[in-house]
């Protein structure tokens, strides 16, 4: 029997759930790929159960045999960069123009706290509007005004996103809520309000235990630590409050001179991030942990260490190309 982890390194193509030329109008179900409209019958299959075919001639296996029939799931051909219908076989183009797969997965990402590698379960009117407003190939397409309005959604959705992940993933905080509660609609402030709250309780914690430290005459490198994890709770607290100012512009200019700030918090939070994730797993943080308690709260950081980086990550990824 192949190797799974091998197999999966072989693989050429990449699974979606959701496509940008599915549309739903009441009970209609439509195909409007390449500008046509084709009323189709739409059969929601998860992706997954065609995760084992690793390359594009496998997977025309899959067509449909007969109608038009639709899963509402398409693929990425890493080869040629292109999008393909799973149940019909046909490149996905938008206005004239080939959906390259990079865009793709752009909004992926951007759309969606998993990790690129998994199945994505988007809904298919996000990544059409994604690939319009910020994909490469259509940015003629929008006007400013509705480019302004689809950052800014993207923004407030993807920001509160992150906020319930992180607080699920650090043990100094109690979740604030669900990615569910986010598709039901929730008020964006009240939302993050308990996120705030417990970033500068932690900015307090951390500032308090620093004090000690110092007074302690700690080694330096112990009280920088410290200083660097409040620092820390301190820009995510400055994202957040960058983040919902971006709600009042409306004008597309000067949302994106506020952008280059966010860009330049996520990049601090993530270099920020890397150096405290690094020390905590050092042989002097072990050897610390042995005689002092209070940084014990510390080790168990390494979880949300890799959320943080993931999803900072996709933020410097996805608006540096505005």
């Amino acid at each position: 029997m192949l190797d799974t982890n091998k197999q999966e390194q072989k693989s050429t193509i990449k699974l979606v759930r959701g496509c940008p030329v599915y549309k739903v109008f009441g009970d209609e179900r439509l195909c409007v790929n390449d500008d046509k409209v084709l009323e189709i019958e739409a059969i929601e299959i998860d992706p997954s159960i065609f995760s084992f075919h690793y390359d594009k001639e496998s997977m025309e296996e899959e067509r449909a045999t007969e109608g038009t029939v639709c899963y509402a799931s398409i693929y990425i051909n890493y080869p040629n960069n292109k999008v393909y219908c799973i149940s019909q076989g046909w490149v996905l183009r938008i206005h004239g123009k080939d959906v390259p797969g990079n865009d793709l997965e752009d909004a992926m990402q951007f759309l969606s706290t998993k990790e690129i590698t998994s199945n994505a379960e988007i809904c298919s009117e996000c990544l059409y509007k994604f690939i319009l407003t910020l994909g490469d190939t259509f940015t003629d397409l929008l006007t400013e005004k509705e480019k302004t309005e689809e950052v800014k959604r993207y923004v407030d959705k993807f920001s509160l996103m992150i906020a319930v992940k992180h607080s699920q993933t650090d043990q100094m905080m109690e979740p604030i809520g669900t990615e569910e509660d986010i598709e039901n609609g929730v008020d964006h402030f009240q939302f993050l309000r308990s996120y705030l709250v417990q970033l500068l309780d932690q900015q307090s914690y951390w500032s308090r235990l620093g004090q000690e430290l110092e007074g302690e005459g700690a080694d330096t490198w112990i009280r920088n630590l410290v200083a660097m994890r409040e620092k820390l709770a301190r820009l995510e607290f400055q994202f957040y409050s960058q983040t919902l100012q971006l709600r009042d512009i409306n004008q597309f200019n000067i949302l994106i001179k506020m952008l280059q700030y966010v860009l330049k918090t996520s990049d601090e939070i993530i270099e920020l991030n890397n150096t405290i994730h690094s020390e905590i797993r050092s042989n002097r943080f072990s050897q610390l942990l042995e005689r002092d308690d209070r940084l014990e709260i510390l080790s168990g950081y390494g979880e949300k260490s890799r959320t943080i980086e993931h999803n900072f990550g996709n933020i410097l990824q996805i608006l540096t190309k505005l």
